[in-house]
């Protein structure tokens, strides 16, 4: 990750408020295909039958333009769960960015998001392995999961979208990311994690949990009770949008939301042995923090 140079404290003070006068102007125009309205239109989902009645899975495009076969990634075709709602999501991203969502739209809402930088593949694995657990459990509350931010960019493992690093443009309009942050801002969204892979030696390089202490608070705590139940390391900044500029974590805690971001070790491009299986411990752990599950 490229860290933003260090401003004084006049011009943080400034910085964040175009950050936030650029988010409120843009919570007005949201650009996403099928976009959700605030009751949540439950028949452009495309419905998946459930095992049990307690929790219901359906999925739907949000973003269009991106879509790609992610299958064609070895390491996402070989390491995925072998199902028919696998099968299903795989489809649909075909046709662009999906979102899946489990539970009825009630109660709390925590959002999970993969793949905002498409080589780093055990999160994307995770997300849809988090998927076929959850389908047909007991929850209390829902759970919106992006499991490929641009199936493009999954499809030809790739990191950049446009030539542009997906998680230093969420504060500019129109980017996969910022439609995702307006999304969440629409649902109410109580709690979002981000879910990335660092490769060895690069920043941060170890299993951790990135998160800041304002003007969210709670990003603090959350990472503080993920990285005591899964052996990753805390990673806290003072204030959010300095460190890393345009973030999704950030920028979503700029707005109001409570957010983290988790990574796990393995290289770009490729999946290292027991990386997937932490990176879905830390969505566990997401999820037991909000006690949906």
């Amino acid at each position: 990750m490229r860290r933003c140079v260090i401003i004084k404290q006049k011009q943080i003070i400034a910085v964040l408020l175009v950050l936030c006068t650029t988010l409120l102007l843009g919570a007005s125009e949201i650009n996403v295909t099928e976009a959700y309205n605030h009751s949540e239109n439950l028949k452009s989902y495309a419905s998946v039958q459930a095992s049990q009645s307690t929790s219901t899975v359906k999925m739907k495009v949000i973003i269009s333009g991106t879509g790609g076969t992610v299958t064609n990634n070895y390491y996402i075709k070989k390491n995925i769960p072998k199902s028919q709602l696998t099968s299903q999501i795989v489809a649909l991203s075909k046709k662009g960015t999906p979102i899946i969502r489990v539970g009825n739209g009630s109660g709390p809402k925590v959002m999970i998001v993969a793949g905002v930088h498409g080589n780093e593949l055990p999160s994307q694995i995770s997300a849809l392995k988090l998927v076929n657990y959850l389908k047909g459990k007991s929850i209390k509350g829902t759970i919106y999961i992006v499991p490929f931010v641009v199936p493009s960019n999954t499809a030809k493992g790739v990191r950049y979208w446009k030539g542009k690093n997906l998680n230093r443009v969420t504060n500019i309009a129109g980017t996969p990311t910022n439609k995702i942050l307006k999304l969440a801002k629409r649902l109410n969204i109580s709690v979002l994690g981000d879910f990335h892979s660092t490769k060895p030696g690069g920043d941060p390089g170890k299993m951790a949990v990135f998160s800041s202490k304002h003007p969210t608070y709670k990003s603090y705590i959350i990472a503080k009770y993920i990285s005591k139940r899964t052996g990753s390391t805390t990673l806290t900044y003072n204030l959010s949008g300095v460190e890393y500029c345009g973030a999704l974590e950030d920028t979503t805690n700029l707005a109001g939301i409570p957010a983290v971001t988790c990574e796990v070790v393995s290289p770009h491009g490729t999946v290292k042995s027991g990386s997937v299986t932490k990176s879905y411990n830390q969505m566990i752990a997401l999820l037991k923090y909000k006690k949906i599950i």
